[in-house]
């Protein structure tokens, strides 16, 4: 689960470059750590619990990174 991150990892810093909403691609990166303490702590990764806990914080990344770019 941690090594499948690498890829976000490596691609995010190159966002800027190539699209419009970098804040996306830092949401899905920045909020992987939820899947991972999910995995960590209960052994296996239940999408019924981790699906909404990785969207609603990439969601919120996205707000917070969209405010702090325009100000």
């Amino acid at each position: 689960m941690g090594a499948s991150s690498l890829l976000l990892v490596i691609t995010y810093p190159l966002m800027k470059r190539i699209t419009f909403w970098p804040q996306l691609a830092l949401g899905l990166t920045f909020n992987w750590g939820a899947l991972l303490g999910w995995s960590a702590v209960k052994g296996s990764c239940d999408l019924s619990v981790c699906l909404p806990l990785y969207f609603s914080g990439v969601m919120w990344t996205l707000i917070y990174d969209t405010i702090y770019a325009h100000q």
